[in-house]
């Protein structure tokens, strides 16, 4: 009896350990397609992470298989899945996030036919076939013993979704974990959209016909390598050039993670009230209300903590389609352009345009052309240990000079109009510091994000007061709840709402 009942767990395992092979290959390689790296060191850091998906797979398929019916009726949807994702991994670059989900959803049928080929075609009939084949080979197998594999498969998953951080993070970004977790984060985002969030009371009203307000929401951008703020490198030699140009060195921010950074820098919340982040609405909001057209231009994906103030605008555009952290080929701040110029372009005499940019993230070799590799050497791994100091600064500082271009080309399009720009990165960047790297986890690094504002010509003969300002207030400190009463105050705006001793653009004056 004892062999019997062995044998059966001996069969079941294989087939286990066959379709985890198979889902590792087809499936969670194409999550590391692309993926730089340096060295024998770098490969096995790797190939580590991969085996933890794989080891995270056998967990879940040792679930799914221990009742033949519940693995009929889930396997063959879950490799279909799992097929079309690697296709458009492998054929257009794209990976699974909510705001993939998000568009499937709005787009009709028509647009989603356009994506169909004879080769994905192919593919999903392919995925259909092996999916169905797996489950007659379960259907027709022993069951084996219940317990002991349930256990196993519990604790599998366990410990590879919370129980031990540094291996979740992976699994969850990668098939086929990504699908249960990208979906739970849609329908977290659409639960924070769908919060009901008082609206401002009174009256905005704006005092010119004609203006448009452009805000920059920067990515990881430190105010010391800004050769605007006395940086010995030549980062900024454009903006350097631009007389029009103010730049704050010494404007703090609590925040040292995009998610949490940006809903206080849009609201009203400050270090008293920081709760306002979650239950009010932005400024965007209140330039609706003094009869603004307002869009909101995303070169990153949305997150629950701040997608409720992206649908605040009366448009959203995703430039970024289909690009996650784990995608490694060119992610640039370009790609806003055309989006940008149709936005500018419309008739509405008055705008709000926010440009939610990619900036200086990690990885920084993405985010900048061939042609502005200024300072060399450069990373050429993701395994941040792995690089120099050097490399990392020079990387970093590279997208930086792209940055400036970038930056430019956004002033360009609007130089002649009765416009302003305020630029603000969400936090900082550690590149070494006291062994600190990136992003997320608390250091000094990380609390003087880079800020600067730009006024036309236009701009500054009909405000000469706020230019004035802008120049005398330039070296205070400021904390980012700045942002919300000063860019008010730049659209010439209005409302009870507005706090002047927060107002960049007040010197003094009531």
């Amino acid at each position: 009896m004892k062999y019997i009942y062995r044998n059966k767990n001996v069969k079941f395992h294989i087939l286990i350990v066959l379709l985890t092979l198979f889902y590792s290959v087809a499936f969670t390689f194409s999550e590391f397609y692309g993926s730089p790296f340096s060295g024998i060191k770098d490969f096995f850091i790797l190939f580590i992470q991969w085996g933890c998906i794989a080891f995270a797979t056998y967990g879940l398929l040792l679930l799914m298989a221990l009742n033949r019916y519940v693995f009929a009726a889930l396997f063959t949807p879950l490799t279909l899945l799992c097929s079309v994702l690697t296709y458009f991994r492998y054929t257009a670059n794209v990976t699974l996030t909510p705001m993939i989900i998000d568009l499937c959803v709005v787009n009709d049928m028509q647009t989603g036919m356009t994506l169909v080929s004879f080769s994905l075609v192919f593919v999903m009939v392919l995925s259909i076939i092996l999916g169905v084949f797996a489950s007659v080979v379960r259907f027709r197998m022993d069951s084996p013993s219940f317990i002991p594999n349930l256990l196993i498969g519990i604790a599998i998953v366990s410990l590879c979704n919370g129980l031990v951080p540094r291996i979740e993070r992976p699994v969850s970004e990668r098939m086929p974990y990504s699908l249960y977790y990208n979906v739970k984060k849609y329908l977290q985002e659409r639960q924070v959209v769908n919060a009901e969030r008082p609206d401002f009371e009174g009256q905005a009203l704006c005092g010119s016909d004609s203006i448009t307000v452009v805000m920059v929401i920067g990515e990881s951008l430190r105010a010391d390598h800004l050769q605007l703020n006395g940086y010995e490198r030549e980062t900024t030699p454009l903006l350097s050039s631009d007389t029009s140009v103010v730049s704050f060195p010494n404007i703090y921010t609590e925040e040292c993670y995009t998610h949490t950074s940006i809903p206080v820098m849009l609201t009203r919340a400050d270090s008293i009230n920081p709760e306002r982040a979650y239950t009010e609405r932005s400024f965007i909001s209140l330039f609706k209300k003094a009869g603004f057209r307002t869009s909101w231009l995303a070169n990153q994906e949305s997150v629950k903590n701040y997608v409720y103030f992206m649908k605040e605008c009366d448009t959203l555009v995703y430039a970024n389609s289909g690009k996650s952290m784990y995608v490694f080929d060119k992610w640039l701040d370009e790609e806003l352009l055309p989006f940008y110029n149709n936005e500018v372009s419309r008739h509405e005499s008055r705008k709000l345009i926010l440009l939610h940019t990619i900036g200086s993230h990690w990885w920084y070799e993405s985010h900048y052309p061939e042609e502005y590799r200024k300072f060399e050497p450069v990373i050429d791994t993701r395994v941040v240990s792995s690089c120099t100091d050097e490399e990392l600064i020079n990387s970093y500082d590279n997208t930086i000079v792209y940055t400036d271009y970038f930056i430019t080309q956004v002033i360009d399009r609007v130089k002649n109009e009765n416009a302003v720009l305020i630029y603000l990165s969400d936090h900082g960047e550690s590149l070494g510091e006291d062994g600190m790297y990136l992003h997320g986890a608390d250091h000094y690094t990380l609390h003087y994000p880079a800020c600067f504002i730009w006024m036309s010509d236009m701009y500054k003969k009909n405000y000469p007061q706020k230019w004035n300002s802008t120049k005398k207030n330039k070296d205070k400190p400021y904390r980012t709840d700045f942002l919300f009463h000063s860019i008010l105050s730049a659209a010439d705006i209005n409302t009870d709402y507005l706090v002047d001793e927060l107002n960049v653009f007040n010197y003094g004056e009531k």
